[in-house]
């Protein structure tokens, strides 16, 4: 009996990139260049041997252990160029081929269609989509060869000739699958699929009056982290959602006036990350010149080296306050009063529009007090100040906040020890997180008709 086919893996790396205005290989992806980001995703498949397939000028550096590097024969023929020069020099059997522009591709994915191989290209309703497929190195070289001969270098037609010659076969792409051959062309494509996602798919319990509760599947806005370090000091941590997070370190050192143009930095880039969950959490700025720091505004919370990341935030606020040990059970309909309660209250809202307001609740539904302030976490500071100036047992009190719901006001909620927190608005990802770890109730949307429970008892 034949023994096991050898498998091989290549990546499609050597592409023009004019359209783009970059190299798309070193695009910064999550805290690595993508290159790196693609290369992972063949080493997961366990090939016999793992292929780089670049053109000459580029600049890789040291490769990860394993890789090979081999510059295009022809630099001329796009990703044909690439396929035949790495067939010519591999010996395997098969030939698990990644193209460096498709960086939505699961290894998942690419692992099915090793299993269904030897020869299988994913073909949408129009198009074959031959950098995410495996082929029979042999005979697809044969015909590689041929169509150079007969001068077709159209990867299309090609995997036509292929297909009929019965070397590789089609893999339908499903409907959802589609998003994972989303092609890196250009500035445009990558504020579609930018890594760093701005939501986040939780699973709640939602109430409505007319049809009780229900449970589900939602997204919450994204909440992160970014640490901002200066010349390889650490200056700031700041919670934001991910994304231009050069953008948002370049405007953060002007107004703090660390910097007074964009001249005065040399370059911006992620730190190597320490933990894989903190990727793309931590910056590093280098300015041309050295710049006094110690009149910054926003002060670091946290002593780590490059790596921050939500999980080591909500670690570091246990550290500070003790989790909620004896929760609060809700009624459904004591939720329900409250939204009313709170806007007869607020008096200069009504008269402005422009406040955010707090207010804490007895677990009878009686408003204790309301605070108004422009700044939301000023309100929730406040009401938590005259709760303790009138020695009231905050372990027996509801928080309802007029807007969203973020990481800092569940943490100052939490160093209250108030066990339940509501909000007229949508808490984000990590307000979720930290309110399930420190065994505190969390309450969204809260409307007249009903509520979203992403955490705690709500009867």
């Amino acid at each position: 009996m034949p023994g096991p086919s050898s498998l091989d893996a290549v990546l499609i790396a050597g592409g023009k990139s004019s359209r783009f205005g970059m190299d798309k290989a070193f695009l910064d992806w999550t805290g690595e260049p993508l290159f790196q980001r693609q290369l992972k995703k063949l080493q997961t498949l366990g090939p016999d041997r793992l292929w780089l397939s670049a053109n000459p000028g580029q600049d890789y550096g040291e490769l990860p252990e394993g890789v090979i590097r081999v510059d295009d024969d022809d630099e001329g023929l796009g990703p044909v160029g690439g396929l035949l020069t790495v067939f010519r020099r591999s010996e395997a059997d098969r030939m698990v081929v990644l193209g460096v522009d498709l960086p939505l591709m699961e290894e998942d994915f690419l692992a099915k269609l090793v299993e269904d191989g030897p020869g299988i290209v994913p073909k949408t309703q129009r198009f074959w989509e031959p950098l995410a497929a495996v082929y029979p190195r042999e005979a697809m070289l044969a015909i590689l060869e041929s169509a150079m001969e007969q001068g077709n270098r159209k990867l299309q037609r090609i995997l036509d000739e292929a297909e009929q010659s019965g070397v590789t076969r089609a893999y339908a792409v499903s409907e959802g699958e589609d998003l994972l051959f989303t092609n890196l062309n250009s500035r445009e494509d990558l504020e579609k699929i930018d890594p760093r996602r701005t939501d986040e798919g939780v699973t709640l319990r939602r109430f409505r009056v007319e049809r009780g509760w229900v449970e589900e599947g939602d997204q919450v806005a994204m909440e992160e982290p970014l640490e901002v370090r200066v010349n390889g000091q650490s200056v700031a941590v700041m919670m934001r959602t991910p994304g231009h997070d050069e953008e948002l370190a370049t405007g953060f050192l002007l107004t703090e006036s660390v910097i007074e143009s964009a001249d005065d930095i040399v370059e911006i880039q992620h730190c190597p990350d320490l933990d894989p969950e903190a990727v793309g959490n931590s910056l590093e700025v280098t300015l041309k010149k050295e710049t006094d720091l110690s009149e910054l505004t926003r002060h670091v919370f946290t002593s780590s080296s490059c790596g921050v990341c939500g999980k080591a935030t909500i670690e570091s606020v246990f550290q500070q306050f003790t989790p909620i040990e004896r929760g609060i059970t809700l009624k459904s309909d004591f939720l329900l009063e409250l939204p009313g309660k709170l806007r007869k209250q607020q008096e200069t809202f009504d008269r402005t529009g422009g406040l955010h307001a707090s207010a804490l609740f007895s677990k009878d539904g009686e408003l204790l007090f309301l605070r108004e302030d422009v700044g939301r976490h000023n309100a929730l500071d406040k009401v938590i100040g005259r709760a303790l100036r009138d020695r009231i047992n905050l372990s027996e009190v509801v928080l309802l906040v007029s807007g969203r719901i973020s990481f800092e006001l569940m943490q100052k909620a939490l160093a209250g020890g108030i066990p339940a927190v509501a909000g007229i608005s949508a808490p984000s990802s990590l307000a979720v997180k930290l309110s399930r770890d420190s065994g505190q109730t969390l309450v969204g949307f809260l409307r007249e008709r009903g509520f979203n429970v992403y955490s705690g008892e709500v009867e």
